[in-house]
């Protein structure tokens, strides 16, 4: 993962399966990861990093509910 976080067995567990999936491009599985890293940053840029990718993957996955709530919790960051 990118960015400042809290080191704990679960953002390992995260970071696995963020590099595990990647590969795959499962968009729906991957904007969920992407989701669950912003919740463990600290750091806005990268909370917003980790947002954006959710969002990206929502779009590519047609999740018109998950595109509405991470665009607005983007513009809650200056993301949009």
């Amino acid at each position: 993962m990118t960015g400042s976080r809290a080191a704990s067995p679960d953002s390992a567990q995260l970071d696995a399966a963020l590099r595990a999936h990647h590969a795959g491009g499962d968009a729906p599985v991957l904007s969920a990861l992407h989701e669950q890293a912003a919740a463990l940053m600290t750091d806005p840029t990268a909370r917003r990093f980790h947002l954006t990718h959710a969002w990206v993957h929502a779009l590519v996955a047609g999740d018109e509910a998950r595109i509405a709530t991470l665009e607005h919790q983007l513009r809650a960051l200056d993301g949009l």
